[in-house]
């Protein structure tokens, strides 16, 4: 459950944010008004050249990504948002059990844009952050 562990100490970093609407891959429908975060998140496991001498062979590294959708109604309002996200997570070494974290670092950035679909605009900004882990 390693996987499930990064994911969500990255999470709880958000929701320890108690002014910060933080959803876990899907908004609810109907979807409420913004501010909020939507957060997909992935946990790879890339080749570990130090695997390749240990008599195991075992994958020992794990890179977690949160995706974080920035809403707003307004391009302010979304960066106020990013903001928030960035407080929470960035630069933050988390504990996680059976393994030992690095800094939580800012991997992408990409500037609101706007959407109309739901019949008045919003502005989302997906601000990207990563964290290396290794047994």
């Amino acid at each position: 459950m390693l996987d499930v562990d990064l994911v969500n100490v990255g999470l709880d970093l958000l929701r320890a944010d108690t002014e910060l609407i933080v959803f876990d891959g899907v908004v609810p429908n109907p979807a409420p008004l913004p501010p909020y975060v939507l957060v997909y998140s992935t946990v790879s496991k890339p080749t570990d050249d130090d695997a390749i001498g240990s008599l195991d062979g075992l994958s020992r590294r794990f890179v977690v990504r949160w995706i974080c959708h920035c809403v707003g109604e307004t391009q302010q309002a979304s960066r106020e948002v990013a903001q928030r996200v960035s407080n929470a997570l960035l630069d933050r070494r988390p504990q996680v059990t059976g393994c030992t974290p690095g800094f939580i670092r800012d991997e992408q950035d990409d500037p609101p844009v706007r959407n109309e679909q739901l019949g008045y605009p919003i502005f989302d900004a997906v601000h990207v952050y990563r964290l290396n882990a290794v047994l």
